[in-house]
């Protein structure tokens, strides 16, 4: 399994009151997504992926994510299991 955290810049939607919140209900909505939280800061959202293989990643980040009208752009950050790593001696 592998785990992968997004960061999302939400475009500015000065006249609509609560835009951002509905962008991460719909990021919410795409499966593989674990969770997906509003942020104050740089970003507006962070979202928790887990999916099966880095390609699934991937493809729901092109294909689904940065797809919601309103998401701007993206940073993705992959987990490693640091468990699988070996040990410098």
């Amino acid at each position: 399994m592998v785990e992968a955290y997004v960061l999302v810049k939400i475009a500015t939607q000065t006249e609509m009151q609560g835009y951002n919140r509905s962008v991460v209900d719909k990021i919410r909505s795409i499966h593989g997504v674990e969770r997906a939280e509003l942020l104050f800061g740089d970003y507006d959202a962070i979202v928790k992926l887990s999916l099966p293989k880095i390609h699934d990643c991937e493809n729901l980040i092109i294909e689904e994510l940065s797809m919601i009208h309103g998401v701007e752009s993206t940073v993705t950050l992959l987990c490693i299991d640091d468990k699988n790593l070996e040990k410098e001696d």
